[in-house]
C-alpha cells in the first residue's frame, strides 16, 4: 500500500506522462476499468490546461494554427506542470518555452509575442490602485526631488523586443481592419508599456528614453538616476511632459522620498 505522498506522486505521473503502473492497484474499478478511470482524469487535465493556454495566447495560436498550438501546449503541460491552485497562474513561462521549442525556430518573434500576451493577461488581472494627483506631486520640496522614487501601477508591465511584437499583436486582433502585413526589419524593435485603463488593457509604444525611465522606476531607482538613464538613451527626453502623461494615464500611482 502506497503512502499518501507516494500515491500523490504516482497519480501525478499517471496524469502527466500516462505511466499508471504504480497507481493501478490503488484505483477501484466499480464498473469502470482503473486504466479507463485514469485516462478520463488525464484527458480532463490536458483539456483544461490546454484551454487555459488558448485563452491567454490567442495570437500565438492564430500565428501557428490550431494543430501546432495543440502540440506545443501538450509539450508545455508535460514539461511545466502547474505549481498553483489558481488556473490564472498557469502558462507564465510559455514564451520562454516557445523560444526553445524546435518546431518554432523559424518564427523567432513568437516567444516575444507570447510574452506580450502573458503581460496582457497579468495586467488585466492585477490589483487596482487609486490614481496619483498632480497636486500632491507638485507639493514635493525641491531639495527632495533627487531622492524621489516613483511607484508604478501593479498592472504595468514593460517589454523590449527586437521584433515589432506590438504591431504583430495588433494586426492579429479580430477587430483589426487595416493592412495585415508586418515587415520584421522595416517595422523594427518594440519598447512597450502594457497597462490598464479601467477594464481595458492598453499596449503603448514608448520611445527609448521613456522606456529606460520606466524600467528604472520599476527597479526602484531614484528620479535622478532614472533621468540619467533616460537621457543617455535619448538626449531629447522631456521629463515633465512624460511624468504628466504617466500620472494622468494611471501608470504612475505613488511616490516616496528617501534620504540620499
Amino acid at each position: 500500500m502506497l503512502a499518501l505522498r507516494e500515491l500523490q506522486f504516482a497519480f501525478r505521473e499517471a496524469l502527466l506522462h500516462g505511466d499508471a503502473g504504480a497507481i493501478m492497484s490503488s484505483v477501484r474499478a466499480s464498473g469502470v476499468a482503473p486504466a479507463r478511470r485514469i485516462a478520463v482524469y488525464r484527458n480532463n487535465v490536458f483539456h483544461n490546461y490546454s484551454e487555459a493556454l488558448r485563452a491567454v495566447y490567442p495570437v500565438v495560436e492564430r500565428l501557428v494554427g490550431e494543430a501546432f498550438f495543440a502540440g506545443a501546449a501538450h509539450e508545455y503541460i508535460v514539461a511545466h506542470p502547474s505549481a498553483s491552485g489558481d488556473l490564472h497562474d498557469f502558462g507564465h513561462g510559455f514564451g520562454e518555452f516557445i523560444d526553445s521549442f524546435p518546431p518554432a525556430e523559424t518564427l523567432p518573434y513568437l516567444g516575444d509575442v507570447a510574452c506580450l500576451e502573458w503581460f496582457w493577461h497579468e495586467s488585466f488581472h492585477a490589483a487596482e490602485r487609486p490614481p496619483l494627483s498632480l497636486e500632491r506631486l507638485g507639493s514635493v520640496a525641491n531639495e527632495s526631488l533627487d531622492s524621489l522614487r516613483f511607484v508604478l501601477h501593479p498592472a504595468c508591465r514593460l517589454l523590449a523586443s527586437r521584433y515589432p511584437v506590438g504591431k504583430i499583436w495588433s494586426v492579429n486582433q479580430p477587430d483589426w481592419l487595416g493592412a495585415k502585413e508586418v515587415d520584421l526589419e522595416a517595422d523594427g524593435a518594440a519598447h512597450l508599456l502594457i497597462h490598464r485603463d479601467g477594464f481595458a488593457v492598453v499596449i503603448e509604444p514608448l520611445a527609448n528614453g521613456e522606456f529606460e525611465m520606466l524600467r528604472a522606476i520599476a527597479r526602484g531607482e531614484p528620479l535622478v538616476r532614472a533621468c540619467e538613464l533616460a537621457n543617455a538613451a535619448n538626449p531629447k527626453f522631456e521629463l515633465g511632459s512624460f511624468l504628466r502623461r504617466m500620472v494622468e494615464s494611471g501608470a504612475i500611482v505613488d511616490f516616496a522620498t528617501f534620504p540620499s
